[in-house]
């Protein structure tokens, strides 16, 4: 699974956790998840399986988590979003230092 850690300049600066973003007014979920790649990480992928939603801050965050395939390029960093990336086991990321908080209950809740 591929982990990113966040860039010093946005929300929870130098966590880890998965890649996203925001879904813009109009925008649908599959087409925030190949922006917010196209974006963070010069990839475009194709969406894959809706695993689920999270709501967190008593329902003002709600997070969609989607699989998604590769389908051309290769992840490179955008530095004004992302400071590192990485490809890791489920295991690995469990144990992984500063995760920024509901990354290992996605993992849960997705029954990795």
């Amino acid at each position: 699974m591929l982990l990113i850690q966040r860039s010093d300049a946005v929300k929870a600066p130098l966590t880890w956790c998965f890649p996203g973003g925001h879904i813009e007014p109009g925008e649908s979920q599959e087409a925030a998840l190949v922006r917010e790649m196209r974006e963070e990480l010069g990839v475009e992928v194709r969406p894959g399986e809706y695993l689920l939603t999270q709501t967190k801050h008593a329902g003002q965050l709600v997070l969609h988590c989607w699989s998604a395939t590769i389908v051309g390029g290769r992840p490179e960093a955008n530095p004004r979003e992302v400071a590192a990336l990485a490809w890791l086991t489920p295991e690995e990321i469990r144990r992984h230092p500063g995760l920024l908080p509901g990354t290992v209950e996605i993992l849960d809740e997705a029954g990795w």
